[in-house]
């Protein structure tokens, strides 16, 4: 198997991650009319498993930063099907917070370790289009699984589409084990040292630029479909078209990313 092919795998993993990530936007109004919430409630869904991603994907990462990197994935996408099941079998809204947390957990070590795996593998002068095409995979739970999922919740229920990422994320676990090599872990880095970094004027300016970028991006994303449907008044069969043009946008801004980044580098 080419390694062009196992990034593209890292890719698909990193699609479940953004789908189970995107979902509750797509599906925010479905949610709060089922558990009987406010969609500020409902929205807060994805506002913990930010900040659970946020918080504890650095520490985790850095405590598991000599293991090897196949390794880590599997553990990773473990805790990932986990927290999907439990959304998956688990009622009521306390719980169901339980299930994002977990799954944030792990979903977050997931696309860092795709991304270190996928530098490691690629073609030398090809790491910054390897990394674009894992991130393409966020990207496309944008056009894809979004627009999927709401199709599923109104035929089967919400719950349901939880259920389909666990299944999907057992199937990529033996994939991963089945066509990754193992790949040494790197040396600790203390954090104090880490920390550090942010000294230096260019890592805290790129660093503010993600921070706004995300930010922005999330919560516009968060309530984009019942903003939609209540504000702009698109009728219910038009949502998903809308959804599919976001997620595309999004799609062409990465692989051009990816391309300049080799092309013209980061300066």
């Amino acid at each position: 198997m080419s390694n062009t092919l196992k990034i593209y795998i890292l890719a698909s993993v990193s699609f479940l991650v953004g789908t189970s990530q995107y979902i509750v936007s797509g599906i925010l109004d479905t949610i709060a009319n089922s558990l009987d919430i406010t969609l500020a409630t409902a929205g807060q869904l994805m506002t913990i498993f930010s900040l659970v991603y946020a918080i504890f994907t650095p520490i985790l990462i850095g405590i598991t930063s000599s293991i090897d990197r196949r390794k880590l994935m599997i553990f990773s996408l473990s805790l990932f099907v986990i927290g999907n099941i439990l959304a998956f079998i688990l009622p009521g809204y306390q719980l169901f917070v339980v299930a994002r947390v977990v799954m944030a957990l792990g979903a977050g070590m997931v696309v860092v370790t795709a991304l270190t795996i996928a530098t490691k593998i690629a073609p030398e002068g090809k790491q910054g289009s390897s990394i674009a095409i894992v991130m393409m995979g966020l990207s496309s739970s944008l056009i894809i699984g979004v627009p999927i999922g709401r199709i599923i919740s109104s035929l089967l229920g919400w719950r349901v589409i939880f259920g389909v990422i666990a299944l999907l994320g057992i199937l990529a676990m033996i994939l991963i084990r089945a066509s990754i090599p193992l790949i040494q872990g790197d040396k600790p880095v203390p954090l104090v040292q880490q920390l550090a970094l942010l000294k230096k004027w260019r890592i805290t300016i790129g660093l503010a630029i993600t921070f706004f970028w995300l930010g922005g991006y999330s919560i516009a994303y968060t309530y984009l479909s019942p903003y939609l449907l209540n504000v702009s008044g698109i009728e219910e069969k038009h949502l998903n078209g809308v959804l599919l043009i976001f997620g595309i946008a999004s799609l062409l801004g990465s692989k051009f990313g990816g391309f300049s980044t080799d092309r013209w580098g980061v300066q």
